[in-house]
């Protein structure tokens, strides 16, 4: 059965689009467009900081890479269903009656007939499984992945067609048929593993813990694999980097921009399929980060496509007739959100007394009121506010500077010496209540966020310590657990919530938080197919959260987003907001 992600009101969520229209460009012979090349050039606010799907963690290598690389299956970006990309037509799923995966599914799949790799060859069930296998080695550094593959048990290619295959799970989940088949794009076994490493290695033992523990002890082939797998020209040199999408890496200088061709005997041309839609002959990401630099970009026609546009001059851009003849903007309500994260392994931060705290002392209204110009919604939880299963009962924390006070009174943190900061005796030590936090150079937005809140927490004798760092340094600060609070942002499945990758203690869980009730909450999430009781689960496990304050929830976006009217293109609720390889130049 198709997921669609279900919201109160369809209409409101998928369709807001407000378009300030002052000329039809088609009927005014005063519009010229600057550029008239069937290219599409979209505005990256940061560097990819590698092309690899398995080893990324950042929307900005994942958008170069969705073009390159291609899933079994991959969301329709206005219907937001589930849809088949590589495969020929929709699975076929089977429960295991029998054997050692009693209980289970069996998903029956076959690649389209059509998908070949940029050398000519068929993409295969063998690729799928050499995926797999690299997902699953535990020396690869793929914990945001391999979190969401928990349930899947053996890979049976079959021998007389290698299209065919046969995917078999341990139990029936939730979004079993979203893991199998959408959780990783394919990539080719010829050019990622040429020395056939990962081979004569069975996936059966990579997907059970104790064996996949075992052969990590041994490393071999297991490692050596890894090593040259997370070798730079695997992630940013252009020989080395190759899939079965439209485009193929061209160009790429870094912090400027990274520029796809399409391939011209791409095997998915002419075939009828929105997975499949790839119109640009080029796509150019361009790195810009500076917003005045960006609304420059735009009054020039620079750029055909940018998401996040400065909330301060959205309108302005928006309300322009020039830019407003030139361009379509739309503010669709995003499946993202914002949030800062909390290290609770922090000494100052594990007690969540502290953390509520840190909640009460920061004025969210006025931060989505005046630095985004209230484009936006606050946020409670890790659920959209528009999904049915969200808990409505949980209401944002409100700014409350002497309830902040209180509760850290209430966790020994008191102004003992007049200095305005909270201070605590520890092991005969005074320790300040100074919290860094981490947000990302370069960006007013961010600046004026984290400012911001220094304001507020100051109040309250919370003293932020700014620290401004590079995007991939933060990423890569989160994942080590090296800092205290840290600005940040998730985008939210169109399918179920599935919470084992981020809340799971053997998830991807950047805040350390989790323990026995969170992840038996999480395992018991997964399997349960009756919604009213899943959504039951749903709801407790976010309360659980909320109490916890782990991440501080600030707000779901609303999209700010400027699409070229030389293209007949969509927006859609997911991040970006566009998808320029299915922009389709219009005549002039």
């Amino acid at each position: 059965m198709k997921r669609i992600f279900t919201f109160s009101s369809v209409a409101i969520c998928l369709a807001l689009l407000f378009v300030f229209c002052k000329r039809d460009p088609k009927n005014d012979s005063n519009v010229t467009w600057k550029r008239t090349t069937n290219e599409v050039i979209a505005r990256l606010d940061a560097d990819p900081e590698r092309i690899n799907p398995i080893l990324a963690s950042t929307t900005y290598s994942t958008q170069v890479s969705n073009q390159i690389f291609q899933s079994l299956m991959y969301v329709n970006p206005q219907t937001l269903e589930l849809v088949p990309q590589l495969l020929k037509e929709e699975p076929v799923a089977t429960e295991i009656a029998d054997g050692p995966w009693k209980g289970g599914v069996a998903y029956s799949l076959e690649i389209h007939d059509k998908a070949v790799w940029d050398n000519g060859a068929p993409v295969t069930g063998n690729d799928y499984l050499f995926t797999l296998k690299a997902v699953m080695n535990p020396f690869v550094d793929a914990p945001r992945v391999r979190a969401f593959l928990d349930l899947i048990r053996d890979v049976i290619v079959d021998t007389n067609n290698p299209k065919k295959f046969t995917v078999y799970t341990s139990e029936k989940q939730i979004i079993g048929e979203e893991k199998v088949c959408g959780a990783f794009p394919i990539m080719p076994e010829y050019l990622y593993d040429p020395k056939g490493l990962l081979k004569n290695i069975a996936i059966t033992d990579l997907c059970t813990p104790e064996k996949a523990k075992a052969l990590s002890e041994t490393g071999g082939a297991l490692k050596t694999f890894a090593e040259d797998f997370q070798s730079s020209k695997y992630s940013n040199e252009i020989e080395f980097i190759g899939g079965s999408g439209p485009y193929r890496l061209e160009s790429w200088e870094t912090g400027v921009r990274v520029v796809l061709s399409k391939k011209s005997n791409w095997w998915g041309n002419g075939i009828d399929r929105v997975t499949l839609q790839a119109y640009p002959d080029r796509l150019v990401y361009q790195m810009i980060g500076d917003a005045t630099m960006v609304s420059s970009a735009l009054r020039t026609e620079e750029i055909d496509a940018a998401a996040d546009l400065d909330p301060t001059m959205f309108d302005s851009l928006r309300n322009n007739p020039d830019l407003a003849a030139r361009y379509n903007f739309h503010t669709p309500l995003m499946l993202s959100n914002f949030l800062i994260y909390v290290n609770t392994r922090n000494p100052k931060l594990g007690d969540k007394r502290v953390r509520k705290a840190l909640a009460h002392a920061l004025d969210v209204d006025e931060l989505i009121r005046t630095i985004f110009n209230g484009l936006g919604q606050r946020a409670v939880g890790p659920v959209h506010p528009n999904a049915e299963y969200n808990n409505t009962d949980l209401k944002p924390l409100e700014y409350n500077p002497e309830k902040a006070r209180q509760l850290l009174k209430d966790a020994g943190w008191m102004d003992t010496n007049g200095n305005g900061t909270a201070d605590k005796n520890i092991s005969g030590k005074l320790v300040e209540l100074d919290l860094q936090y981490l947000y990302t150079a370069g960006r007013p937005i961010s600046e004026a966020v984290a400012l911001l809140l220094q304001q507020h927490a100051k109040k309250s004798g919370i003293n932020l310590v700014l620290v401004a760092k590079e995007f991939n340094e933060m990423i890569d600060a989160q994942k080590k657990g090296t800092y205290e609070l840290c600005s940040g942002g998730r985008a939210l499945s169109p399918t179920l919530w599935e919470p084992h990758q981020n809340w799971s203690t053997t998830g991807d869980n950047r805040t350390g938080f989790g323990n026995a009730e969170t992840d038996a909450l999480i395992d018991q999430i997964k399997v349960t197919l009756d919604k009213k009781q899943r959504n039951d689960l749903y709801k407790k496990l976010q309360a659980i959260i909320y109490d916890e304050q782990a991440e501080l929830y600030l707000m779901v976006p609303t999209g700010r987003i400027a699409i070229h009217k030389r293209f007949e293109a969509e927006h859609s609720a997911l991040h970006p907001g566009y998808f320029p390889q299915q922009f389709k130049l219009t005549e002039q």
